[in-house]
């Protein structure tokens, strides 16, 4: 197994096998994310994109540009078109360069265990990731995920 070693000093230059280390992926118009392990992408149907690994999934599609809203009618508006009865709501600020994310998660019954929407703002636009777990109801890597989804400028 390929591994690889970060850092200086005792504790951070452990080697941990690749597959342990995220893998900064383009998501399209400046867009990224870490992801680890084997994804495989492709076009989605009605737009975006579907990244796929075993058990999981992400789909990511670009939001509508907004102007003269403040992001609390932004939010009531996503809120107002996702599934009703979320386990959870989360709202965090941003930091370089994103300016605040928004989630909404799920756990489900039957082949889906689990399902993250997650909301990553800046300026006048966003970007709508649905990460969805069908293994288990741990939804860790998703957060993880979620929370490393950064633009750069296009």
């Amino acid at each position: 197994m390929t591994s690889i070693r970060r850092g200086r000093g005792s504790e951070a230059s452990r080697a941990l096998p690749l597959q342990y280390w995220g893998v900064r992926r383009v998501l399209g118009d400046g867009w990224s994310i870490d992801l680890y392990g084997d994804w495989t992408a492709e076009r989605a149907k009605g737009g975006g994109t579907t990244w796929c690994a075993p058990g999981r999934t992400i789909l990511v599609v670009p939001g509508a540009p907004w102007r003269c809203a403040d992001g609390a009618d932004i939010i009531a508006s996503l809120d107002a078109h996702l599934p009703p009865g979320p386990t959870l709501k989360l709202g965090e600020g941003g930091r370089g360069g994103i300016g605040h994310r928004a989630a909404w998660v799920y756990h489900h019954d039957g082949d889906v265990g689990s399902t993250l929407h997650g909301y990553t703002f800046i300026d006048e636009t966003y970007l709508e990731t649905v990460f969805t777990d069908t293994h288990s109801g741990d939804l860790r890597w998703a957060y993880d995920a979620w929370r490393s989804v950064t633009r750069s400028a296009t």
